[in-house]
């Protein structure tokens, strides 16, 4: 139920003049000598929609005509007797035209307000004329003051957003534009469009809240992805949406933050140019074909510097953390508002565990250290659900150990870690960040063979920085669809801002090729993919791993913009031993492996991993160890695999 303020006076008056008018109506129905004619717009209710919906004097009278059968039972009688012998009981178009003088013909066409809006419904299967007439129960309820949706568009609501606290710049900016967004109405009463964009639903809804609040608006909450896909029914859906939006003088929050495919995109898109209560829509980048409106627009970034360290300050007030953990997570992680508060809400449930398990230990050190780690576990979880849904997840196992590599790319990737440990000091802190824009983003290219090690060192970098790995799936970010790759591009590299992630770009010669020569519309767009790509990764905080088999397939100008290349050789010899040495857990039977001569085979280190989990499974079938017969069939079959001719020589001495 929702309620729009009514005085009881308003209250008071409505119900008399409902009553008085009724009262007129049935002595007009019955043909009573000092029957007065019917007067519907003295009542406050009924004239309110007749205004809003631009009712004529007899269009309103139908209108009081449906509401009377449904609250009056005695007059279902006197319509019957009113049309004749046999007539039906109930309100037909046919009694009003015989009852009303003013009467015409256009009122009850599918386009006129009456049956457009849903005001009322005509059951057409007794003929136009002879249908009977029902009002909706909606519109009903509002003749009687009583305020509240209609039932069938409850599946689609929403709990409406509550205005929460923003970063200080988002409040005062949102305050200002609360102020002046509905401004005067629209010729008919509409307010104007409002589009707010932004990484964080939840802030979405609480900005949304706020400027509604500041506006003096109801807010009514609904999902694009909720809508429905049918035009049929998302007309008729969208039709009683605005006639309920326009009763109650409420604004709609119409949520695109899960819109994801181009059909649900569009009927984000419909509802704006459709309904004109607002609609203030959240988004995580802005809505593409806006046609008939212009809307209002705001975004809502991550706030920055002194407001930026304000809000995250004011989120962990009343938290001890040791010295450098706020820091150290701050130049990490770049939340939203909301987001921090879910932080502290953690932070401070931890806080209570800890007090509830060792009283004693509260003051100490250690459990300061520990709140600081907890911090960052917990921003690392926030970025985490960010990024959920838009890319896959890669688990962080893989230790320097696992790694065989020649000193010189070990080296490397030592340095990125450095680099990535002193970004927050070397930009923020020096400043180099004030001085340029530009050329802040870390991209690493790893290149070189398949199976050469380059996601195992993409892992190790990760758990060196306490980061989580992210893969992207290029067949999900390219589309078809002129302006959705740089749109599926935009809410990744956003999403992955909030949790200082470490994105790793599989393939990326893919994505990342060579600029062609524009010879047609697919090639400029084409073209323009790219530019935007290098574009984000130059800017973004995080670091960006991409991995090629071809680095010669790689645009030029994309890889003067990484900060690190790293080559991945075929492993020689030696390094392959090492391989072995390694590939077999502690725990594996092993009986006669001879890694000097399993060296010999001019395998991957992902190639190899390979031959020895397919001998384990052969030596686990036989219930055997794990034994030189056993690793020489598993080659032979991982040969055939990667179409690599296998060279029984490289095996001779094997058995």
């Amino acid at each position: 139920m929702t309620a729009l303020p009514r005085s009881e006076h308003w209250l008071t008056e409505n119900q008399q003049a409902l009553t008085q008018a009724l009262a007129a109506l049935r002595a007009y129905v019955r043909g009573e000598a000092d029957a007065a004619p019917v007067a519907p717009l003295s009542i406050p209710s009924l004239a309110r929609i007749a205004r809003l919906f631009g009712l004529s004097h007899f269009e309103a009278s139908v209108l009081l005509l449906c509401a009377a059968q449904e609250l009056d039972g005695t007059l279902r009688q006197a319509y019957a007797a009113r049309q004749g012998t046999d007539a039906p009981p109930w309100a037909t178009f046919g009694l009003a035209l015989s009852l009303f003088p003013d009467g015409h013909w256009s009122a009850l066409g599918a386009s006129a307000p009456l049956r457009y809006w849903c005001l009322i419904e005509l059951d057409s299967t007794e003929g136009v004329v002879t249908g009977r007439l029902r009002i909706s129960e909606t519109v009903l309820h509002h003749l009687l003051g009583i305020v509240e949706l209609d039932e069938r568009l409850a599946p689609l609501m929403r709990p409406s957003p509550a205005p929460e606290i923003l970063a200080p710049s988002h409040g005062e900016a949102l305050l200002r534009l609360g102020q002046r967004w509905p401004g005067p109405r629209e010729n008919d009463g509409a307010l104007p469009a409002l589009e707010l964009t932004g990484i964080d639903p939840q802030e979405l809804q609480a900005a949304a809240a706020c400027v509604c609040t500041n506006a003096g608006l109801h807010l009514v909450s609904i999902a694009a992805t909720d809508l429905s896909s049918q035009p049929e029914l998302l007309d008729i859906q969208l039709r009683r949406l605005q006639r309920d939006l326009t009763l109650i003088d409420a604004c709609l929050l119409l949520d695109a933050s899960e819109t994801q495919d181009k059909p649900t995109q569009d009927r984000a898109i419909n509802v704006v140019e459709r309904i004109d209560r607002g609609p203030i829509v959240i988004a995580r980048t802005p809505l593409r074909g806006w046609l008939r409106r212009r809307p209002y627009s705001y975004s809502l970034k991550v706030p920055e510097g002194h407001d930026r360290k304000r809000l995250w300050v004011e989120a962990l007030s009343g938290i001890e953390l040791p010295d450098g953990a706020l820091e150290r997570a701050m130049g990490q992680f770049h939340l939203s508002a909301s987001a921090l508060r879910s932080v502290a809400q953690k932070l401070r449930a931890d806080m209570n565990d800890i007090d509830t398990a060792a009283p004693d230990a509260v003051e100490s050190g250690s459990t300061r250290h520990d709140l600081g780690e907890r911090l960052w576990l917990h921003c690392r979880g926030e970025g985490a659900a960010a990024l959920a849904g838009l890319a896959e997840s890669v688990p962080v196992r893989a230790r320097w150990d696992d790694l065989v590599l020649p000193e010189v790319q070990i080296a490397l990737l030592r340095s990125l870690i450095a680099h990535l440990r002193s970004r927050t000091q070397v930009f923020d802190d020096w400043g180099f960040a004030a001085h340029s824009a530009r050329g802040l983003g870390t991209a690493a290219l790893f290149c070189g063979a398949s199976g050469t090690g380059k996601t195992m060192a993409a892992e190790i970098v990760a758990g060196a920085l306490q980061l989580d790995l992210w893969r992207i799936d290029l067949s999900q970010v390219v589309s078809k669809w002129i302006g959705e790759t740089e749109k599926n591009l935009a809410q990744i590299f956003d999403a992955a801002d909030a949790g200082g992630a470490v994105l790793l770009f599989d393939e990326a010669d893919a994505l990342f090729g060579k600029r062609s020569e524009v010879k047609d519309s697919h090639d400029r767009y084409a073209n323009l993919e790219i530019s935007f790509l290098l574009q984000r990764m130059e800017n973004y905080r995080g670091l960006a791993v991409l991995t090629t088999n071809n680095e010669s397939a790689l645009d030029q100008a994309f890889l003067r913009r990484l900060r690190v290349i790293v080559p991945f050789p075929f492993p020689d010899a030696q390094m392959r031993e090492r391989i072995w040495q390694r590939i077999f857990p502690a725990q594996t039977p092993l009986e006669g492996v001879r890694t000097d001569k399993l060296a010999r085979l001019q395998f991957s280190g992902g190639t190899i991993r390979n031959v020895a989990l397919t001998a384990a499974f052969l030596a686990a079938g036989a219930g055997t160890p794990i034994t030189m017969p056993h690793l020489r069939t598993a080659a032979e079959i991982e040969s055939t695999k990667i179409k690599r001719p296998f060279s029984r020589t490289e095996t001779v001495d094997w058995l």
